[in-house]
């Protein structure tokens, strides 16, 4: 059954509390005074601009006098009431007052263990923020990402999500549902995007007068992605280190961000107890961009492409398959200059007469410094040699000893590199080779391979 079918009672219970008569959590005229009493205090002590904390504390006492929350008859509403007037009187969407739980009784701890251990994982369930990721058509990446959790929990699934993000053209970064969480996440995604060591942003705290910068992580546990085209979808929803993270981008022009205006909470801090009913969240630090020399509280950050959030994903798409086809017209175009640089090389090589060694010394570095401009090069140069070693296994030889060079980790290439030296009756080299690959083999199907290529290799040839 879902918790929306439930009675409050019911739902309450499953909480672990008894639910006390409504009347229990009423709320006199002298619990007003002294919860503001003590929230003007605590804002006095921890408020990290000690000059809005007065102004507010001041504003607070008048508007309690002239009856401004007179209307609330309970820690809920009167919460409530205090958190709007917080927030609009102190321009700090962090700001809030929150109602405890309220009850004749509490339930034991035993009792709160076994009603979690009974409850779904939800950080599981969300696998610690990353709820998806995800290869969309014309090789577009896509990560739907709900929170920052802190990083010793969340860094396996971020590097897991950027792994398959890798080899895409284009990626979109989904933070339309994003709440926020740990600075040091939003500095490790960041640094998956930049190459550079770059000041991202700093949280200055009241408390000790300190101020703690984030640069761009010089390395990641994965590839870096500096020059990938990318998208981060926003919306009124997404907030505080969401924020923080996209309005790194934008302020560094790293992403085009698409969507709606962030809530606009830039403040970090911590919840604090007013009395047995009530706490509240005070900001204690600021964020500070050090190309803006500010940050997003309130105002939110602002998208590039502003269209509902419902639409955002769409239109990032549309964007981003636009720039992934431009891109690969002048890749396209760059591809077909070096490939016929290389074919044209490689041409004079099969043409040569020169003698094995004597052609990769005078080719060899060439064609090697001209492949590597290609995706994949071994398996470029490795599928002319398959398709030669045995009717040119001159110039086979020639192709495997590059592609080896590119790539020694596919004992493939060894194999049919001693397969092209035995066509030329080489087969002391051929053996060489051989045994070169079974010295770098790791897997015991290569090495078994290796070995039954050279069986095969040392077999008499019968003639007819």
């Amino acid at each position: 059954m879902s918790p929306k079918h439930l009675s409050t009672a019911a739902l309450a219970l499953l909480l672990g509390l008894v639910v006390a008569p409504s009347q229990a959590n009423a709320i006199t005229q002298n619990e007003k005074q002294a919860a503001i009493e003590k929230i003007t205090q605590l804002m006095t002590e921890h408020y990290v601009f000690p000059e809005v904390a007065t102004q507010t504390n001041d504003k607070l006492y008048k508007a309690f006098q002239s009856g401004h929350f007179a209307s609330a008859q309970d820690h809920k509403s009167f919460s409530k009431a205090l958190t709007e007037w917080l927030r609009t009187t102190a321009k700090d969407r962090h700001l809030r007052v929150r109602a405890n739980p309220v009850g004749e009784e509490v339930s034991g701890i035993e009792s709160s263990i076994r009603d979690n251990l009974l409850k779904p994982a939800r950080h599981k369930f969300l696998n610690y923020g990353v709820l998806s990721a995800s290869v969309l058509e014309n090789n577009i990446g896509y990560i739907d990402l709900r929170s920052f959790y802190r990083l010793a929990d969340s860094k396996p699934y971020i590097d897991a999500a950027m792994k398959l993000m890798a080899k895409t053209d284009a990626v979109i970064i989904d933070l339309r549902k994003n709440g926020g969480g740990s600075p040091r996440t939003v500095q490790y995604l960041c640094s998956y995007f930049f190459d550079e060591k770059l000041l991202l942003n700093s949280l200055y705290f009241r408390e000790g007068d300190e101020t703690t910068d984030f640069y761009v992580l010089d390395e990641v546990d994965g590839k870096k992605m500096p020059d990938v085209p990318l998208y981060v979808l926003t919306s009124s929803k997404t907030y505080s280190g969401a924020e923080e993270f996209s309005y790194n981008m934008l302020t560094r022009k790293r992403a085009t961000l698409v969507g709606e205006t962030t809530g606009g909470a830039a403040n970090p801090g911590g919840m604090f107890t007013i009395n047995d009913e009530l706490r509240m969240f005070i900001a204690t630090g600021t964020a500070i961009n050090p190309i803006t020399q500010t940050n997003w509280e309130t105002v939110g950050v602002k998208p590039d492409v502003a269209v509902g959030a419902d639409e955002a994903l769409d239109k990032a798409v549309e964007m981003a398959n636009k720039v992934v086809e431009a891109n690969w017209l002048t890749e396209k175009s760059r591809r077909e200059v070096e490939t016929d640089r290389l074919f044209a090389l490689l041409q004079k090589v099969r043409q040569s007469d020169k003698s094995p060694s004597d052609a990769r010394s005078a080719y060899a570095a060439k064609v090697s410094k001209l492949v590597k401009q290609l995706p994949e090069p071994d398996r470029v140069i490795a599928e002319m040699a398959y398709e030669y070693w045995d009717k040119e296994p001159k110039y086979a030889v020639f192709l495997f000893d590059i592609a080896v060079q590119l790539n020694n980790q596919n004992m493939y290439f060894f194999a049919y590199w001693a397969r092209a030296l035995a066509k030329l009756n080489n087969m002391h080299q051929a053996k060489s080779v051989i045994e070169q690959g079974l010295k770098l083999a790791t897997d015991k199907e290569d090495k078994d391979m290796l070995q039954d290529t050279l069986a095969e290799l040392e077999q008499p040839v019968v003639g007819l």
